[in-house]
């Protein structure tokens, strides 16, 4: 039994040790298999990582070469927009260049063609007077004839010396009258002489002045022109004042920190040049914003009172489209009543022929008394509408009346409030003459920079700050939009505030020059202050007639 046990335990053993021994191939072979695979893993890592070095490499060069053909591009199309332009100018100053010789031809052919009008119009009117005297010399050759016929007839006749002394006086006066006639045609010819001669001066003004248009037209394309160049050399100034400040200045050619102060100095130097230019340009174009203010505030006046006037009569045309609309239905309900009438003079016939065939019947039926019934009640329910009919409609009129008593008195208001406010308008524009002829601006003095020694502080400020400091001071010192907007809100204000005193009628007003205007925008000398206390004479008429106008109205 034992050997048995023994034996069965050997083989089991064998059988373990064989199944181990299996174990152990197959781990090693797993092993080698996962080895392998991490070696092919690593090399498909590396492929892959030369791969995308490769492909970044080419990704980069790609964008080099874009950006350079993209720069190449920007350069290119930067020179066809500069030679675009350089043909554009060329092309305006040829186009220039033919209008202006285009112009100078037109004008000498019509300086040639006026004068061969006046030629000719002249040669007409020599031609024409001298037909005309060619004429009256016939006539006066063909009556002298007659006469010197008429005179050898009647010197063979038997004539008295008195007679013949009477025929010499008569001769005479018609030879001067003759004269007479010749010496008024050639004054008639004298005056169509001139006549001529002035519609052809007249020509020659309307074309002088079409050749001054022309010449003026011309002068402002030049100024502009001119004005153009004067910026641009002005430009190329700076460019050559900075090219021969960098040529001069020894320290630009080292590399030591007083290159860079002065570099700063001259920066800072031409930001303080177009400062004062800035400066004066602002000075100038605040002054004309100031003019036009004042040419602005007169035609708001103007139009105010324009505007008053066109109020009254719209209201008028309203009033009338209201009358014509009461006399229609004032037509409607005076048809309705004929209507009514005659329904009520056919009911009565009607009444009166059942009365009268009621005599000759014996009695009336159960139904006839029930439709006199039904009858009755309906006239009786018609008479309460037309009661209820009635004090709607006084209801309606009484309204009506009320809203047209409403209606009158907020145009009253309105037409007030309209007259108010161009007075107040030419009032403030009277303010603000005033105000320029008494307050004249105070020149402002630019401090001129003067040499000094260089010290470089630790903390250098940029040129940038230091300019924007110094504009801003220089800037402060002058009214700002911001103050005007103020002063253009405190007007309205004023104007809002001027209504409602308008309004309620007060009879009295003060009124001082420098009490709506913002604290920022007070004078700053006490001499030069002007204080107006009261109202002036053109204030006070127009409030008397502001309070005369309701009373007028409800007259």
């Amino acid at each position: 039994m034992e050997a048995d046990i023994i034996t069965d335990l050997r083989s089991k053993l064998k059988e373990v040790e064989e199944e181990r021994l299996k174990a152990a191939q197959y781990g090693l072979q797993l092993v080698e298999s996962q080895n392998e695979l991490q070696n092919q893993l690593d090399k498909c890592r590396n492929e892959m990582m030369t791969m995308t070095e490769n492909y970044e490499q080419e990704k980069y060069t790609l964008q080099r070469e874009v950006e350079l053909k993209s720069r190449m591009l920007e350069s290119l199309s930067s020179e066809c927009e500069a030679v675009k332009q350089q043909q554009k100018m060329h092309l305006e100053k040829l186009e220039e260049q033919l209008s202006r010789r285009h112009g100078q031809e037109v004008n000498e052919l019509k300086n040639k063609l006026e004068k061969l009008k006046a030629e000719l119009d002249e040669a007409r009117l020599n031609e024409k007077q001298l037909k005309h005297k060619v004429d009256h010399q016939k006539e006066l050759l063909s009556c002298k004839s007659e006469e010197m016929r008429m005179m050898s007839e009647r010197v063979h006749e038997s004539m008295s010396s008195e007679m013949l002394g009477l025929q010499m006086e008569l001769t005479e006066m018609e030879s001067v009258k003759t004269a007479l006639k010749e010496e008024v045609n050639e004054l008639q010819y004298r005056q169509e002489q001139l006549e001529l001669l002035n519609n052809n001066l007249l020509r020659q003004v309307d074309r002088l002045k079409e050749e001054k248009q022309e010449r003026e037209k011309e002068a402002v394309s030049y100024c502009n022109a001119l004005e153009k160049a004067r910026v641009a050399n002005q430009d190329l100034q700076v460019q050559l004042d900075q090219a021969l400040q960098q040529a001069l200045d020894p320290s630009s050619k080292g590399n030591s920190l007083f290159a860079e102060v002065e570099d700063r100095r001259a920066a800072m130097e031409r930001q303080l040049i177009s400062v004062k230019v800035k400066y004066q340009s602002l000075k100038k174009q605040n002054a004309f914003n100031r003019e036009q203010m004042q040419r602005m505030k007169l035609q708001i006046a103007t139009l105010l009172q324009m505007k008053g006037s066109q109020t009254e009569f719209e209201q008028q045309e309203r009033l009338f489209a209201m009358l014509e609309q009461k006399n229609g239905e004032i037509k409607h309900l005076l048809g309705e009543i004929r209507n009514l009438e005659k329904f009520k003079s056919l009911y009565e016939n009607m009444e009166s022929k059942p009365s009268a065939s009621s005599g000759v019947l014996e009695d009336n039926t159960y139904y006839t008394d029930l439709l006199q019934i039904k009858l009755d009640n309906l006239n009786k329910e018609n008479e309460s509408t037309k009661g209820e009919l009635s004090l709607q409609r006084m209801k309606a009129l009484f309204e009506s009346q009320r809203a047209l008593g409403i209606e009158r008195k907020l145009f009253a208001n309105e037409r007030l409030f309209q007259i108010s406010q161009s007075e107040n308008m030419k009032l403030r524009a009277k303010l603000d003459e005033l105000r320029l002829k008494y307050e004249p601006e105070e020149k402002i003095d630019v401090p001129v920079l003067k040499k000094r020694r260089e010290v470089l502080p630790v903390d250098v400020a940029t040129p940038k700050d230091i300019c924007a400091s110094s504009a801003l001071e220089e800037v402060y010192r002058l009214p700002t939009q911001e103050e005007e907007s103020q002063s253009c809100a405190n007007d309205v204000g004023d104007n809002l505030e001027l209504e409602k005193t308008v309004s309620v009628n007060t009879p009295v007003v003060s009124l001082s020059p420098h009490k709506n205007l913002p604290m920022d925008v007070q004078p700053a000398k006490e001499k030069k202050r002007v204080k107006l206390i009261g109202v002036p004479v053109e204030f006070k008429n127009g409030h008397e007639r502001q309070n005369n106008l309701p009373s007028k109205r409800a007259l």
